[in-house]
């Protein structure tokens, strides 16, 4: 790259913090790329250290940069406290090179579109274990009826039967008024930026953490930064304090159940220990909630953060685990005044909450067989998890690997002990040997990971999964 400082009336760090953002958006620099040292950069440019100095100063505290120390300056590979309304991110995030360097989902929805390789990428359920919601019998002009008097938070037979449910899973009372029906989780959360948050505002979230793929926050302009998830479930603590008090956070977003990627169920102690401290800083949460239906037959009856603390919870629900994501059905409980200010947002934006779906998921809520398909599909998921458990036993027992088994869910996270840290361009090994899995470096998480998504796999695919996975690893160990 040939360095060269504008001309101009500004300062010349002004300049200088230009050219390297337009270098970003033309592609000049990349993600990863390493920046000349401060002295010699002074004296190609023509100017003081100082001013080099400062331009990498103001460019890390905005994430653009980062120092690491005894190897210098890099332009940042994450989206950890990027504040993307800082530079003009349209061209940077469109080719997503920020969290995906490499391309790697690029290539893996091109195998995905071609239907090659195992898919273990995708966590859904395949349509044979898909629940299947009676739709009532009812004419077009009573639809159209029901569509011109739907409320705009939600149509009020689903709310009643939400109600029903959302009762004994918080362990409260929840009126009609407190729930907002929306088109899945994503939107739940679209809306809370839109709603709650502003431009250049802080959120925490769990590291690694499937919020941390979300482009919606970025799309916002707020910065995202990770509280390091344990193994047994847990959040750091101390950091979330730093983190609150050096970025004034607003919000944090936890996934304490099955939590995605990891499959790890945040135990009783660490969600008091999270809502104690979340109440002394006055620090809403935000709880994603997606495998609420399953728990009780998968035998997880740890209580909900909403069901600890009431008052500064935002929790968010969605039976697009159960139906696929063709129907996307969500909710969020929350206080009635913000319910109605979020729910006139979205009447703003895009008029509303189609009847179609709210028709399905109340149907499929009012089922009175609903709990016997959650038992069987639980009884499924179990003996798929236990024989791919049984089949990847031998990698764990060589240490090539090490996993946990989730409690509920069907997301598996593996450790790969391979010697060295992997690159993201080294993941694209799994791609080309059709195992289409997701990196850690996707969720945020710069560690030796993957994520494998069984709910589709048959018995015979999962044989097929092990030997793959087998001969990727030693294909990257011999690198």
């Amino acid at each position: 790259m040939h360095w060269q400082l504008p001309t101009g009336s500004q300062p010349a760090y002004l300049r200088l913090i230009n050219f390297i953002r337009h270098s970003l958006e033309i592609g000049a620099l990349l993600p990863g790329q390493q920046l000349p040292p401060e002295r010699q950069l002074a004296a190609t440019l023509a100017v003081s250290r100082s001013t080099v100095r400062r331009t990498f100063d103001e460019l890390v505290s905005q994430g653009i940069l980062v120092r690491k120390v005894g190897s210098g300056t890099w332009v940042n590979t994450e989206k950890w406290g990027v504040l993307p309304n800082s530079i003009n991110w349209q061209s940077y995030l469109t080719a997503d090179r920020l969290a995906d360097p490499t391309q790697y989902m690029a290539q893996l929805q091109v195998l995905l579109d071609q239907k090659k390789g195992l898919n273990l990428a995708q966590a859904t359920l395949p349509a044979a274990l898909l629940a299947k919601s009676p739709l009532p019998a009812m004419t077009w002009q009573t639809v159209l009826t029901q569509e011109a008097h739907l409320a705009i938070s939600g149509a009020p037979k689903l709310k009643k039967q939400l109600q029903s449910f959302l009762g004994q899973h918080l362990r409260q009372n929840v009126v009609t008024s407190q729930i907002l029906i929306t088109s899945g989780a994503q939107q739940a959360f679209f809306l809370i930026t839109q709603g709650l948050l502003a431009a250049g505002d802080a959120i925490a979230v769990e590291q690694p953490s499937y919020f941390y793929q979300l482009g919606l926050f970025q799309a916002a302009g707020i910065r995202i930064f990770g509280v390091p998830l344990r193994s047994d479930g847990s959040l750091d603590l101390a950091v979330l304090r730093q983190l609150y008090y050096q970025h004034h956070v607003r919000f944090i977003f936890v996934n304490p159940i099955g939590q995605n990627p990891t499959g790890c169920t945040m135990p009783l102690s660490a969600r008091q220990a999270l809502i104690q401290l979340c109440a002394e800083l006055k620090l809403p949460i935000v709880e994603d909630d997606p495998l609420a239906l399953l728990q009780r037959a998968a035998n997880v009856l740890v209580p909900p953060l909403k069901a600890l603390d009431p008052e500064n919870v935002l929790y968010v629900g969605t039976l697009s685990t159960l139906t696929g994501p063709n129907t996307r059905i969500g909710w969020l409980v929350a206080p009635s005044q913000i319910v109605q200010r979020l729910a006139d947002i979205r009447q703003q934006l895009d008029s509303g909450l189609s009847i179609f779906p709210q028709l399905v998921a109340t149907g499929l809520l009012a089922d009175p067989d609903l709990t016997v398909y959650l038992q069987q599909l639980q009884q499924q998921l179990k003996q798929k998890k236990e024989q791919l458990q049984r089949l990847l036993l031998p990698l764990q027992q060589q240490h090539k690997i090490s996993f946990q088994l989730p409690q509920i869910g069907y997301n598996l996270w593996l450790k790969l002990h391979i010697g060295r840290q992997l690159t993201p361009s080294d993941y694209t090994v799994f791609l080309k040997n059709g195992l289409l899995v997701l990196p850690g470096f996707l969720f945020g998480l710069q560690e030796n990971t993957i994520r494998v998504s069984f709910a589709q796999l048959t018995p015979e695919q999962a044989v097929v999964l092990v030997q793959r996975l087998t001969k990727c690893l030693t294909l990257l160990a011999d690198d």
